[in-house]
């Protein structure tokens, strides 16, 4: 743990400031909050009732800026400050303490993932689970898409969105074309490696998206807003294409990642129309044929393994398709419920004062944590291992977790923030008192779970 708060007490990985909460395009300025550290255990490895929760987010953070570490990009501009910060940033030391931490924490964030199989592999099986995954991705932005009409928050869904998958394509294509460079796809043709491709009209539909969502900034310029699997995602690309041994994983886990694109790629054409940033939807034509060429493509692959290295092969190629697409699944239900949570925000504020009246009348001694900050006091973007109330006692607090999102509270004000949800805020009174009463489970579910159904008979 002293090397992992070493690295993070770096200048570019503080905690972020006010005006921080878009980072317009610096590369080299990474929000960790660090001073989490002084007590997230990093010692009992993540499971899946534990991912998405603060040390998972943590992890996923810091592995991500230790993997970039080792990607080039310029300074922002010619100026002293800016070749500083650049050179500080991919320093020897920091680049050291990197490569120290990142099998420890990958270790304590993947593991999880890694499950056993007994069952034979085949061509057939493998190809099967990869349509499996497409098909289960598809369907799962269909019905993103359809929840965001419905909720009236297509625009900052799809900025959402847009900033999990579209600002991090960059990195994972780093970490294909690194393995590619260093022969890791050298026992494929080469027209049969992973890939993430975006044509020229996805690129177009994207672009003009991101700017009818008011989030046309360069790479990682909405840092805060990643999730912990969004980031993950991408972080296990980077941990086998690091690893030699893994060269067979990563074939697997990369057609995963290309399977979960092309879904994605289908949200984007399915967008386009809807805001009438294109004439008309191809999307089934487009989709169809994407589809087929990957599994065929996969199919090809499989086979070349299959005669070169055996079952031996297979297993390790599944080994990385498993844990690529059961990390999918929990990116999946993580975004769900960020999004839901986001387009309702304003019925949780009702939620809150449901469970605060009960608080009044059941458990009046409930634990609770107390905050008194400053005017400007920020709170880089984080999440909660439990579900919280913040109950507004003084002053005035602004709420967010997404772009452009200001939720005001004022005294006497609540909103439910429940376990694992990304959220940051500021104050904007001198000083602001606060309080965080921790909530039970059994009192939360049921009052989300009316919330929902009176939403969908809405």
């Amino acid at each position: 743990m002293a090397l992992v708060r070493q690295f993070a007490a770096h200048t570019a990985f503080r905690s972020a400031m006010v005006e921080e909460l878009e980072l317009d395009e610096d590369f080299h300025r990474r929000p960790l909050r660090p001073e989490d550290l002084s007590f997230i255990d990093f010692t009992t490895p993540v499971v899946t009732e534990s991912a998405f929760r603060l040390p998972f987010l943590a992890a996923q953070r810091l592995l991500l800026c230790a993997n970039e570490l080792e990607m080039a990009r310029p300074p922002r501009d010619g100026s002293s400050a800016a070749f500083e910060k650049y050179l500080n940033f991919h320093s020897e030391e920091n680049r050291t303490l990197a490569a120290q931490i990142k099998p420890f924490l990958e270790d304590f964030a993947f593991d999880f993932l890694c499950g056993e199989d007994a069952a034979v592999p085949s061509v057939e099986s493998c190809v099967a689970q990869l349509a499996v995954l497409l098909q289960t991705e598809m369907a799962f932005w269909g019905d993103v898409f359809d929840h965001l009409v419905s909720t009236r928050y297509v625009e900052g869904g799809l900025g959402y969105i847009l900033i999990q998958k579209q600002s991090l394509a960059g990195s994972k294509r780093v970490a294909f074309g690194k393995a590619g460079a260093m022969g890791y796809f050298d026992h494929l043709s080469p027209q049969d490696w992973p890939k993430l491709a975006q044509d020229e009209t996805d690129q177009q539909i994207v672009r003009r998206l991101a700017e009818l969502c008011g989030i046309a900034k360069g790479e990682h310029s909405y840092w805060q807003f990643y999730l912990s699997t969004s980031l993950a995602e991408c972080n296990l690309l980077h941990a086998l294409a690091a690893r030699p041994g893994a060269a067979l994983a990563l074939s697997g886990a990369a057609f995963a990642a290309e399977a979960t694109w092309l879904a994605f790629r289908g949200l984007i054409a399915q967008a386009g129309p809807c805001l009438r940033i294109t004439n008309r939807d191809d999307l089934a034509g487009r989709r169809s044929d994407a589809a087929n060429e990957l599994l065929a493509r996969f199919a090809r692959v499989l086979g070349r393994i299959e005669h070169q290295y055996g079952l031996p092969g297979l297993r390790l190629v599944r080994q990385g398709l498993t844990a690529a697409s059961a990390l999918a699944g929990h990116a999946r239900r993580n975004l769900e419920e960020q999004l839901n949570w986001l387009a309702s925000v304003e019925s949780y504020r009702d939620i809150a004062r449901q469970i605060s009246a009960r608080i009044e009348v059941e458990r009046p001694d409930i634990d609770r944590e107390t905050f008194v900050e400053p005017r400007e006091m920020c709170s880089t973007t984080h999440v909660h291992d439990d579900h919280r109330l913040v109950v507004i006692e003084t002053g005035n607090m602004v709420f967010w977790g997404n772009v452009g999102m200001k939720l005001r509270l004022a005294p006497g004000e609540m909103v439910l923030v429940p376990e694992g949800r990304l959220h940051g805020s500021s104050i904007e009174s001198d000083e602001c008192v606060y309080h965080q009463p921790i909530i039970p489970d059994e009192w939360v579910r049921p009052l989300v779970r009316d919330r929902a159904t009176a939403s969908a008979a809405a």
